[in-house]
This record gives C-alpha cells, structure tokens and sequence, in this order.
C-alpha cells in the first residue's frame, strides 16, 4: 500500500515538473507608456479647466435627472395582511380577565412575586443567565424602572438582576 502511494506520488510530481512552468505565482507589470513631450503650461491649464467644466456639466445632469425620477415614483400603499378565516377573538379562560396590573402606578418600590417559581436574570432577556430562583409570595424590591416587559429587582438575600414584569405584582398573592 505505501509503495502504491509513494508511486503515484512521485508520478504527480513528474508530471508537474514535466508539463508545469515551474512558477506558480506570476506577477506581471502592467506595460508602460512611453514617454512623450512635456505640454506647455499653457496647454495643461486649459485642459484642466475643460475637464472640470465637463465634470460640473455631468454631475448638474445626474442631479436632475435623479430629482426628476424620486418625483415620478409612486409609494406603495399600505397593505394590511389577510388571514383566511374568522377574526381573531380571546379564548374562553382569558375573555373575562383583567390586563395586568401596571407597576409604575404602584405606591411603593415593594414588589411581591406571583408565580410558582420564577427565574430572575443577570439581563432583561431570557437569554441571560440566571441569578436565582424566587417562589410564590417573596418580597423583592424595585431598584429600577417599572414600566417595561422587565424590571431590575433585589431579593431578600441582595442579590439583583431582572424579572419579567408579569410575574410581580405590588398586592400580596
């Protein structure tokens, strides 16, 4: 088997040496110009003023001709998206309830947790890792805004991070 592959290989590399130009990297310079007669100042000075003047005359025509194309377009009208079937209307175990509770009209920065078990985070998002765990009825502190989906708390034991805003509650469950 080795004597297979030591065979071929040194066949590959015959043929590379055979067939191949031997550099694989070629860098060719880009042809010169030949030099020709310097212009007279005089010469250089008016070109340079002609191909301004052609520049200014081109981007003045680009610039109407893009004013007069943002006036012919037409905007889209809004569209709403449709959805086969009935409207849409809350099931029967939510139909009856309340929204939740708005924590910033609430009287103190005193805030009571109203589920079972809830995870409290190091940020305002599931993503981030969890701090700890707070039960049913445990008494946590307001230490930042109370008007979002998260509010930052400190538990009993001074630990802090965030809690979805609708697992707390200021009335005692």
């Amino acid at each position: 088997m080795f004597k297979l592959i030591f065979v071929t290989l040194i066949a590959f590399f015959a043929v590379l040496f055979v067939y191949g130009d031997g550099e694989t990297r070629r860098v060719t310079a880009a042809p010169t110009e030949p030099a020709t007669e310097a212009a007279p100042q005089e010469n250089r000075a008016a070109e340079a003023a002609e191909e301004a003047a052609a520049e200014a005359r081109a981007q003045a025509e680009s610039e109407s001709a893009a004013q007069q194309s943002a006036a012919e377009v037409e905007q889209t009208p809004e569209q709403r998206p449709r959805y086969a079937g009935p409207e849409l209307r809350p099931s029967p175990e939510y139909a009856n309830q309340q929204p939740a509770e708005d924590l910033a009209e609430a009287p103190t920065d005193t805030l009571y947790v109203t589920g079972s078990s809830v995870n409290f985070r190091a940020g305002p998002t599931t993503s981030d890792n969890v701090v700890g765990r707070l039960s049913r009825g445990q008494i946590v502190t307001a230490i930042g805004p109370r008007t979002g989906d998260w509010v930052e708390i400190r538990d009993g034991q001074g630990r802090t991070g965030f809690m979805s805003a609708q697992f707390l509650s200021a009335d005692q469950p």
